[in-house]
């Protein structure tokens, strides 16, 4: 998601992970939005998904009234095998809540990694999340979250290792204009943590990835545009170049049409 972070309130534009427009009327029961994007590479939790090449991308979310929600993100990808596109599907449910002075949203649901061309990478993946705006200044957004699979990398993974993997993802993002402008930063701080050691060259069960980033919003054309730092911890010695570039911290640019 791979990076659609905030389903319902802000979305930062490529980890995810992800803006829709909200002009839509709101007389219906259903509401539709959705992007597209161009990016110069796919970061997933920090860790490139197209070998370091540019990536299309598009999110789409039906609302309902009730708070229920169903989504689907799609990308290109590229891991040196049959997988070239990822679709994600998701279901899910918002409701606001009383959080002290705040008045967050409280978000629940389950996605579903989709690679076609290669279904034995596919898993799903269970998600809360914490939606806050207005907590540090107007118009902001801070949103905590944390999911779970019972089988991280599907199939493969569990023939590589001889059983399903678990693996917990705990994720801070904070989003906030910047001033009276179109401008705005983004950060994100990500840390996984799996029932083995699986990550890296010298194979340990966690790690960290992060992001920071700014953006600048054309809102009459409904376009936007980031650029971003995105990286991880994970140890690379002995990987080839294109697999250190894969991990290491990189500039990643996208442009976002909403809608």
């Amino acid at each position: 998601m791979k990076g659609f972070h905030q389903l319902l309130a802000l979305i930062s534009a490529c980890s995810s992970n992800y803006a829709f427009a909200s002009d839509q009327p709101t007389t219906s029961n259903l509401v539709l939005n959705g992007n597209v994007a161009l990016a110069s590479e796919y970061r997933w939790r920090g860790q490139t998904q197209t070998q370091n090449d540019a990536a299309l991308q598009s999110n789409f979310i039906l609302n309902h009234s009730s708070g229920f929600y169903v989504a689907a993100f799609a990308s290109n990808v590229d891991f040196g095998d049959e997988a070239h596109l990822e679709i994600d599907p998701f279901i899910g449910y918002t409701t606001p809540i009383s959080l002290g002075k705040f008045q967050p949203t409280f978000d629940i649901g389950m996605l579903r990694y989709h690679y076609v061309g290669k279904s034995d990478l596919n898993y799903n993946e269970y998600y809360l999340k914490l939606i806050i705006n207005n907590a540090l200044n107007d118009n902001d957004s801070f949103t905590p979250s944390v999911s779970y699979t019972p089988q991280y990398g599907g199939k493969t993974t569990r023939q590589n290792f001889g059983e399903n993997i678990k693996n917990w993802y705990f994720n801070l993002l904070y989003t906030t204009p910047i001033a009276e402008t179109n401008f705005g930063a983004v950060a994100s701080l990500g840390y996984s943590k799996a029932s083995q050691a699986i990550y890296g060259e010298n194979a340990k069960d966690h790690f960290f990835d992060w992001k920071i980033g700014a953006n600048y919003n054309y809102k009459p054309m409904n376009l936007s545009a980031e650029l971003a730092a995105i990286g991880t911890n994970l140890d690379h010695t002995g990987y080839s170049d294109s697999n250190k570039k894969g991990v290491k911290t990189a500039a990643v640019f996208s442009l976002t049409k909403s809608f």
